[in-house]
């Protein structure tokens, strides 16, 4: 059984949105996966644990796919720890490092946790630790072993900590909840952000569904799935693959002169491979990497970058001042100072989405540093000579006490 295609098969009558039910499918393999089995970096062991963040309006149906994942991990998997409701980080440390029994017998003393929050705001105190003690808890490659809490008020170990996050917000919470050294530090950088505005069909919940959920289909599969154990495969084939596409990557950031404040781009090349390992083993329950897998991938993680720009075109409310002053230097380098919409968006795509390019050329044109020009079917943006002058006088170092356009002052 195709266990994604499965999920997405038994829930597309209902309201959330598509991606939200694709990514609560990645993360219900997470958790049941946990630490179990990992992929050889030879560096280090990379394991399948993701944190995803679903971020949408009030309404959007957030929650039917993050009860779902809690629902399926439960009841497949029961030395992974499922963590909901309303906790502080401390509280959650604990869990995990508190011993259990499992319903057969058995003693669970290995800190697998499944952390699931409908509204990542509600579900947790405030703690200005919680968002950077998780980001070091997301590296379990680094926290072999264990895993202590040395507070004089608590203190305890947790033994290979492992954790799954599914949580979501609003534009509304995420403002209030993410402070810079959330958005900088690394938190974010390790998290799948998967943004939607769209419903995915409209149900009123009146009337049966043609495809009745099956959730004990889904379930059988996690259980044989929490059976596996040892090092995922990967062919020296998709090996070569993954690496060219590496160098590729890096380079075209390069080129682009891309300016990340989160830090997503430095760790792009692990998350397309957790999301890699999670969608094989989705669609077959073997140790091994599939070309599929890592096809399917890398087409959905490319969406994770903009997602995350549009995430954080609230949270700060940016000015966008990196970018235009990236863009300002393309223009005095190129011949004719000028260039066309298309080409802008294609050197640009890693920066900003085409909407917001075309926001901050608004901008530019407004305090006149450049100007439009229709071209035949194309739209051409333009430097003039006299910014082009200032410009370089400014790029070059002269004039720092000005900025590009400012008016010069005669008193």
């Amino acid at each position: 059984m195709d266990f994604i295609n499965e999920l997405m098969k038994q829930h597309e009558e209902f309201e959330s949105p598509r991606n939200f039910w694709y990514w609560s499918a990645l993360a219900s393999l997470s958790a049941v996966l946990g630490d179990k089995v990992y992929l050889d970096k030879f560096q280090y062991k990379m394991y399948p644990n993701i944190y995803i963040l679903f971020h949408a309006d009030s309404g959007m149906r957030k929650g039917a796919p993050v009860a779902l994942a809690k629902k399926l991990v439960q009841l497949s998997s029961p030395n992974t720890r499922v963590i909901s409701g309303r906790s502080s980080i401390q509280g959650i440390l604990k869990e995990m490092g508190t011993y259990q029994t499992t319903p057969d017998g058995k003693i669970n003393d290995q800190g697998n946790a499944f952390i699931c929050a409908s509204e990542l705001t509600s579900s947790m105190v405030e703690d200005p630790a919680a968002n950077a003690i998780l980001t070091d808890l997301y590296d379990r490659n680094w926290n072999e072993g264990s895993w202590k809490q040395l507070l004089k008020s608590d203190q305890f170990e947790i033994k290979n900590p492992t954790v799954t996050m599914l949580s979501a917000t609003n534009e509304a919470h995420a403002n209030y909840w993410f402070a810079k050294q959330d958005i900088q530090g690394g938190f974010l950088a390790r998290t799948c952000v998967i943004y939607e505005n769209q419903r995915q069909t409209i149900n009123s919940l009146m009337f049966e569904p043609k495809y009745r959920p099956n959730h004990e289909l889904l379930i059988a599969y996690l259980r044989e799935l929490a059976k596996l154990k040892g090092e995922v495969k990967m062919s020296d084939n998709l090996r070569r693959q993954f690496h060219q596409w590496y160098q590729d990557f890096l380079r075209a950031i390069e080129r682009a002169e891309v300016i990340d404040k989160t830090g997503t781009l430095n760790r792009f090349d692990d998350t397309v491979l957790k999301v890699a390992l999670l969608i094989s083993l989705g669609r077959n329950p073997a140790l091994e990497i599939t070309q599929v897998g890592l096809d399917e991938a890398l087409s959905k993680c490319e969406e994770l970058v903009g997602n995350i720009r549009r995430m954080m075109h609230g949270v700060g409310k940016s000015e966008w001042a990196n970018e235009k002053s990236a863009i300002m230097k393309e223009l005095i380098a190129r011949e004719g100072n000028m260039i066309s919409r298309k080409m802008l968006n294609r050197l640009f795509w890693m920066s900003a989405s085409a909407e917001e390019l075309d926001e901050i050329m608004n901008s530019l044109q407004a305090a006149g540093i450049v100007y439009f020009e229709n071209r035949g079917n194309e739209i051409f943006f333009v430097m003039p000579p006299n910014m082009v002058e200032e410009l370089t006088a400014y790029f070059s170092g002269k004039n720092l006490l000005r900025r590009p356009n400012e008016s010069k002052r005669t008193d």
